[in-house]
């Protein structure tokens, strides 16, 4: 498993540098591969040193010695990916790297580009026998191909693009990544509600009232204008992140909590979300930022309601929030249960219980419970938390790092099939649909003021 050689296509961008060089460097320094080797192909006239120049400065704490190490298996070749002459001089540089470093034909592909050059990669890949093509024996070794979010812009381009995959691939070669699912806290989801049988018999609607899943930003767009324009809030967080963990909180249990199981249940969940309601923004000053159309109607916001049409989850609104430039940067999942008949006298309850899962920053998971103050008759809110860090320690393995090692182990339980990309597209049509208003929040607030009006009849009150 630990014996194979990355080949990235894209190696000049950003997800390069920043994400998977330094996940790569992290392989390397916690012992996870040993017999390894690198190359990156791009339509840059550039050299593979100054790529790690380059991505070095997003590595902290940098050893020495692991860095040495990967800088020497480190290799670069310009090609042009629609060019399918080019790729054949990319097999040579790959058998030629195989052979200096006595690897076995394992190769792990990794797709960092725009979804436009997808298919034509795809098939280029394909035609060179650089991966082992779909009835093709011949070829030796495992050969796997991870796609990078985004997948598609729309349900039309997706549907495009996962035609030519399996027309080309085998499904076990096809790896649709999307790297939240790598997060400790959600990968954690599943195991905190089926290991634990305090939870599961509550998880449904005669407990639960309703669900908050936030992702706040701080920042920007962080000078992606033009490609950030194309898409928006919704196309960029909720289609892929949001409904990812939503179908993990929402689906029924698995028969096991592995790869086609866990698609199975999370599947079966898409089919049923019904959108209802949704409040779009966009915050001041992002029409002068860099490669922004001066009209533009992108919403760096967006809060949705929708239901589960299932027996589970019937009546029980869901909400989801994500935006830009907002006044903290937190993921969690807010998880409010019924309130209780009051039996006090006076000083009954506010609120109810709640659990809390947080995903970024302080990762951990708390349980909210009503307790009296001691000498008093008052009921207070108290917490019973778990704190990730505190446990564990701030050097846990990094979604790339853990979304990587999976590739190579060949387990695609946190990864995409092609149904459930093309669910969340058919979700996000709908979402669109709702509402087409845009309304303006200032930088650093909580987004629109509009959005406790999400839902039609009453306030949302949001947790964060």
């Amino acid at each position: 498993m630990n014996s194979c050689i990355f080949i990235i296509l894209g190696a000049t961008g950003d997800l390069t540098k920043r994400k998977l060089i330094p996940a790569i460097y992290n392989l390397i320094k916690n012992k996870k591969i040993d017999n390894f080797a690198i190359v990156g192909a791009a339509l840059s006239q550039t050299t593979s040193e100054e790529i790690l120049a380059q991505a070095e400065k997003f590595i902290k704490n940098i050893d020495k010695d692991c860095w040495n190490k990967l800088k020497s298996v480190f290799y670069y070749k310009s090609v042009n990916f629609y060019n399918e002459q080019e790729f054949s001089h990319l097999k040579e540089l790959i058998e030629k790297v195989e052979n200096k470093h006595k690897l076995p034909q394992n190769r792990l592909f990794y797709l960092a580009t725009m979804p436009e050059h997808f298919e034509i990669i795809t098939q280029n890949l394909s035609k060179c026998c650089i991966i082992k093509p779909k009835k093709n024996d011949s070829c030796k070794g495992w050969t796997r191909v991870v796609y990078e979010k985004p997948f598609g812009y729309d349900l039309e381009s997706a549907k495009k693009i996962n035609k030519t995959i399996l027309k080309t691939f085998k499904k076990d070669q096809v790896f649709r990544i999307d790297h939240y699912l790598g997060k400790e806290l959600v990968g954690n989801i599943s195991l905190v509600r089926f290991t634990n049988r305090v939870f599961e018999p509550l998880w449904n609607n005669k407990n639960i009232d309703s669900i908050q899943i936030i992702i706040n930003e701080k920042l920007g767009i962080e000078n992606r204008g033009k490609f950030y324009d194309s898409c928006g809030a919704i196309n960029d967080m909720m289609q892929s992140h949001m409904l990812q963990v939503l179908s993990l909180i929402a689906m029924e249990t698995p028969k096991q909590l592995s790869g086609k199981f866990i698609h199975n249940a999370k599947i079966k969940v898409l089919k049923k979300i019904k959108p209802y309601s949704t409040i779009l923004g966009q915050y001041l000053g992002y029409r002068s930022e860099d490669g922004v159309n001066p009209d533009s109607a992108t919403e760096t916001f967006a809060a949705i309601a929708l239901h589960i049409n299932n027996k589970r989850w019937k009546n029980v609104p869901f909400y989801l929030k994500t935006g830009k430039f907002l006044s903290n940067k937190e993921s969690a999942i807010h998880i409010r249960f019924k309130m209780v008949k009051c039996l006090l006298s006076k000083c009954c309850p506010s609120d109810s219980n709640y659990l809390t899962i947080k995903i970024q920053p302080d990762a951990g998971f708390f349980l909210e419970l009503n307790s009296k103050v001691p000498g008093t008759n008052e009921v207070i809110p108290v917490k019973m938390d778990f704190c990730h860090e505190c446990l564990f320690g701030p050097n846990s393995f990094q979604a790339y790092e853990i979304l990587l090692s999976d590739v190579m182990s060949g387990d695609q339980s946190f990864f995409l099939q092609e149904d459930e990309i093309e669910e969340s597209w058919r979700i996000v049509q709908e979402i669109k649909k709702l509402s087409e208003k845009l309304y303006f929040y200032e930088k650093e607030s909580s987004g629109p003021k509009e959005i406790e009006k999400l839902e039609p009849n009453k306030i949302v009150r949001w947790r964060s």
